[in-house]
C-alpha cells in the first residue's frame, strides 16, 4: 500500500488524507481503514494515469465514505434508516434554500403589516422572485464554501469570492427590477394573508425535505473562518436584511 501512495499525486494524496480522517470520524478501525485504501489505492493510482482523479471516480471524500458509516436501524420493522439529510440534489437543494427564505421573507412580511401600520410591505412577486434569488446565493455558498471547507480543501480564492459577488449583485438587481411592477400585478396581501402564506411555504419545505432527505445549505459549517466567508455572511446576513426589510420604512 505504501507503494501506491508514494505515487499519488498531490491532489490525490490530499483526497486520501480527508478519507482516511472521515473513516476516523466513523468509527473505522485502523485496520478497516487499512483494508479500504488497500481496495482503492490501486484504482486511483492507474486513473491518474489517465489524467482522471480520484474524486472522478469514487465521488468525494463525504461521498464516498458514506457508504462506510453504520446505519440506523429503525423501530421495530428492523429496516435501516440514514440519520441525517444527505441529500446533495443541486435544484432541491435551491429549492429548499428558497421555501425556507420565502417563508421567513413572507412571515415577516405579514407580521410587521400587522404590528405597524407604517410598515412598507413587498408586493408576493418580489417575494418570490427574490426568494429564488437567494436561494441560489445560498446554495452557491454551500458548493463554494461550506462543502470544499469540511473536506479539507481550500476555499479563499479570488474565484470564489467574485463568484458569490456578483450572485449577491443579482440577488440585489432582481429585488430592485421586481420593485419597479406596478403595485396592481405585483400585490401585497393584507399582514394576515402574507403571514399565513408564509406559514404555509415553510410548512411546505418541512414536508419536502422529510420525503426527499434534502441537506440544508446551512448544514455543514465552514472548518476556518476564511476572510471570503466571514465578508459574504455579514453581507447577506446582516446589511440585506437590515437595509431591506426591517429598517427600511416608508416616508
Amino acid at each position: 500500500m505504501e507503494n501506491y501512495i508514494e505515487q499519488l499525486t498531490a491532489k490525490n494524496s490530499e483526497y486520501i488524507h480527508v478519507v482516511t480522517r472521515e473513516l476516523v470520524k466513523i468509527g473505522k478501525s485502523d485496520e478497516e481503514i487499512k483494508a479500504i485504501l488497500s481496495d482503492i489505492l490501486p484504482q486511483i493510482v492507474a486513473a491518474q494515469d489517465q489524467r482522471v482523479l480520484a474524486k472522478d471516480i469514487l465521488g468525494t471524500p463525504s461521498e464516498f465514505t458514506a457508504k462506510y458509516a453504520p446505519a440506523v436501524v429503525g423501530g421495530k420493522s428492523g429496516k435501516t434508516t440514514t440519520s441525517q439529510n444527505d441529500n446533495e440534489t443541486p435544484v432541491l437543494m435551491w429549492l429548499d434554500s428558497s421555501l425556507l427564505m420565502l417563508g421567513v421573507l413572507a412571515l415577516m412580511n405579514g407580521l410587521m403589516a400587522i404590528f405597524s401600520k407604517n410598515a412598507k410591505t413587498y408586493g408576493l412577486i418580489t417575494l418570490i422572485t427574490m426568494s429564488l434569488a437567494a436561494g441560489f446565493v445560498m446554495y452557491l455558498m454551500f458548493r463554494l464554501i461550506y462543502k470544499p471547507q469540511s473536506e479539507g480543501k481550500k476555499t479563499t480564492n479570488f474565484k470564489t469570492f467574485a463568484t458569490l459577488t456578483l450572485a449577491f449583485l443579482g440577488w440585489i438587481t432582481v429585488f430592485s427590477l421586481t420593485m419597479l411592477i406596478p403595485k396592481e400585478i405585483n400585490i401585497s396581501p393584507v399582514g394576515y394573508v402574507t403571514a399565513i402564506i408564509g406559514a404555509l411555504v415553510l410548512g411546505i419545505r418541512y414536508l419536502l425535505k422529510r420525503q426527499y432527505h434534502i441537506k440544508s445549505t446551512m448544514a455543514t459549517q465552514p472548518s476556518q473562518k476564511a476572510w471570503a466567508f466571514q465578508i459574504l455572511k455579514w453581507i447577506v446576513w446582516e446589511i440585506f436584511p437590515r437595509r431591506f426589510f426591517w429598517l427600511n420604512n416608508p416616508n
